[in-house]
């Protein structure tokens, strides 16, 4: 529980969870980027008839994709999220079940997992992962989106609750135990959030801190001196790295 003097813990459905989200949407390049990489991979498919997109969130980065396939399935539990994506995509067969709960009709030639793993136990990583590679077809690609380990953003959850998310080290465990049958690569790309002040910095860490379930929350005073500390630029303004790791796994050829 949060009390005065504390960052907030946000429910996924409410209100200023929704809006802590769009200041970051509005303040950061991460989704423009991935976008980029990730056409560069769409252009090169041998077939593009299924998309299938894993915890598709609101349907931003579905939308940027869906004309380049014949077929799109969406995955998001989040109803609000889930929502949100029907209007933006109306097209796209939703499912809002979980990965693991979730049956898409079609074999995917493209699998996107982006910026999902955060809300998943550690434990279970590897069983999502296996399951949307599960997904794939013969000719396709699965690709998994995750914050790198020590960028800004990941540095400052390590501050203030000692955890950190890795998606090289599910890679590591995947290869080892499917490397005989798929090629798996891991590829950084650069991202940041920019915002002119303080409180926009503020309201951004605040959202990426709820990325874990928070038992014990840090006061508002300590994160704001952390952000001040940590991403205030010397000609004004705030830059939070949000660098993203891209895992790419292919079937090997025959």
């Amino acid at each position: 529980m949060t009390t005065a003097g504390c960052i907030r813990v946000f429910d996924s459905q409410g209100d200023a969870y929704k809006q802590a989200f769009q200041i970051f949407l509005d303040h950061t390049d991460q989704k423009r980027n991935a976008k980029r990489w990730l056409q560069r991979v769409v252009d090169d498919l041998p077939s593009r008839k299924v998309f299938i997109d894993a915890g598709a969130g609101n349907g931003e980065v579905t939308r940027a994709f869906t004309g380049a396939f014949d077929r799109t399935i969406a995955i998001e539990p989040n109803p609000y999220l889930l929502n949100q994506l029907m209007q933006v995509v109306p097209a796209v067969h939703a499912i809002g079940d979980t990965i693991l709960a979730a049956q898409p009709a079609a074999k995917g030639d493209f699998i996107l997992c982006s910026h999902t793993l955060y809300y998943i136990p550690a434990d279970k990583w590897l069983a999502h992962l296996e399951r949307l590679v599960s997904w794939m077809s013969h000719t396709g690609v699965t690709i998994v989106v995750l914050q790198h380990r020590e960028s800004g953003c990941m540095n400052m959850i390590h501050h203030f609750f000692d955890r950190r998310f890795e998606l090289r080290r599910i890679a590591d465990e995947f290869r080892a135990k499917h490397g005989d049958r798929y090629d798996v690569v891991t590829t950084l790309d650069p991202a940041h959030v920019t915002t002119p002040d303080l409180a926009s910095a503020y309201a951004v860490a605040e959202f990426m801190l709820n990325l874990l379930d928070i038992d014990q929350a840090p006061t508002r005073q300590d994160v704001e001196a952390y952000v001040h500390s940590h991403f205030a630029m010397s000609g004004g303004g705030y830059r939070i790295p949000v660098d993203q790791d891209f895992l790419e796994i292919r079937a090997k050829a025959a």
